[in-house]
């Protein structure tokens, strides 16, 4: 199931149903979506931010898979100006299912947000004051294929077309929602969807045909999904966008910052640097001397990139280390690999192979965690390597490289 969060308004509630869900491949194999960094932090923090901006204090968090990550990170929410309490999930048997959970704890108007998508206070202040008391956030997308999109005559939702699966544009459906608790009784009636669980937007539908009306509150806000491991490139360019950037750490004499910069905690930026934002450096980072980072970067914390090396329109996950006199673009590297010097990865139209499925996309390449790259590796646009695969110095890469392969030139 996907992340769900469900929101009381005013003083009342939020419920966070933290699931399996539709993870980004082949990145996070070993992880859940909703604790995948985007501007070096995770997706479920975005969501819980933007709640509290518009004063939704009380979370209930419904946990399943990978509960440990999000209860760990979270704890009680009082680092995030907000009680968060969980509720378990034993049966993973859809969101209708998630949401059926909470029903103890609401007796009024509610919300329910994809914990698991990027979304910023705007949007839910949308959400919020839109007229009806069935509403779906939706979005205007050129490209919507991969979601529910709607179908509105008169100012009312009248179909949900569950992923299409061709290129199109329309409105889509964000996943989120404002209800009464008169939604529990339709949701005691949800029909089992396809994939044999029980789901949101079937149970919508089922209202729908029951005469309930359902309008749409098409969004001007911030929103963004990651369904691929390179859709993450998009999202950490618009969080980069939500936060206002510090200078926390230190910066050598002969450093240039130029543009909304951050710079966490026990960082350096050594003497040469060329740093342009938007921009995000965690915490005991270290950067240079005569490295460039150019906009659309987030580099996670204990991570270092070495002299002479650029990096831009990337994100590098904690302790990840690029040596000397590399170039990275448009890419994603994950936590605890070791590039070595005069690593090059290229960036361009690709055509990548997810599950029998060909993709068109357009990176330069996705190393999931662990990965170690010796020197002079040149990997192609489209390049996909798994968990634990080494790279042996001098290898020219492309293509999908399995988890825990070796490289050899």
């Amino acid at each position: 199931m996907d992340l769900r969060t469900l929101a009381v308004m005013d003083l009342k509630g939020v419920i966070l149903a933290a699931g399996e869900g539709r993870r980004c491949r082949p990145l996070t194999q070993t992880r859940s979506k909703v604790m995948l960094p985007v501007g070096n932090r995770p997706f479920m923090e975005y969501v819980i931010r933007a709640l509290a901006a518009n004063d939704i204090k009380e979370i209930y968090v419904v946990v399943g898979y990978q509960k440990e990550r999000v209860m760990d990170y979270f704890e009680d929410g009082i680092d995030f100006d907000v009680n968060i309490t969980y509720i378990e999930q034993n049966e993973l048997l859809g969101t209708a299912h998630a949401l059926l959970k909470v029903k103890p704890y609401v007796d009024e108007e509610f919300l329910v947000v994809n914990g698991d998508n990027l979304i910023d206070k705007r949007a839910i202040a949308e959400l919020v004051m839109a007229e009806g008391e069935n509403v779906i956030l939706s979005a205007l997308r050129r490209h919507s294929g991969d979601y529910g999109v709607l179908i509105i005559d008169n100012g009312l939702v009248k179909e949900i077309i569950e992923k299409p699966g061709r290129p199109c544009s329309g409105i889509l459906n964000t996943g989120a929602y404002k209800f009464t608790p008169e939604v529990f009784d339709a949701l005691k009636q949800a029909p089992i969807s396809e994939r044999g669980s029980y789901e949101l937007p079937e149970t919508i539908m089922h209202m729908i045909l029951e005469g309930v009306e359902v309008r749409p509150q098409i969004t001007k806000g911030i929103w963004a999904d990651a369904i691929f491991a390179w859709d993450l490139l998009n999202a950490n360019n618009l969080a980069l966008g939500m936060d206002e950037p510090k200078i926390l750490g230190g910066v050598e004499e002969g450093a240039v910052i130029k543009g909304p910069v951050h710079v966490g905690a026990g960082s350096i930026i050594r003497s040469g640097s060329y740093l342009v934002g938007p921009i995000s450096i965690g915490e005991d980072c270290d950067i240079g001397p005569n490295a460039v980072i150019l906009p659309s970067t987030s580099v996670g914390s204990s991570a270092k990139i070495g002299p002479l090396t650029e990096v831009r329109n990337s994100i590098l996950m904690n302790d990840a280390r690029i040596g000397s006199s590399s170039i990275v673009s448009d890419s994603v590297i994950g936590a605890s690999c070791t590039l070595g010097d005069q690593v090059v990865v290229e960036t361009g139209d690709c055509v990548v192979e997810i599950e029998g499925l060909f993709q068109r996309a357009e990176f330069g390449a996705i190393i999931a965690d662990d990965v170690s790259a010796g020197a002079r590796v040149l990997a192609s646009p489209g390049t996909v390597v798994g968990t634990k695969a080494c790279i042996g110095s001098g290898a020219a890469i492309r293509g999908m490289i399995k988890r825990d392969s070796r490289v050899i030139c």
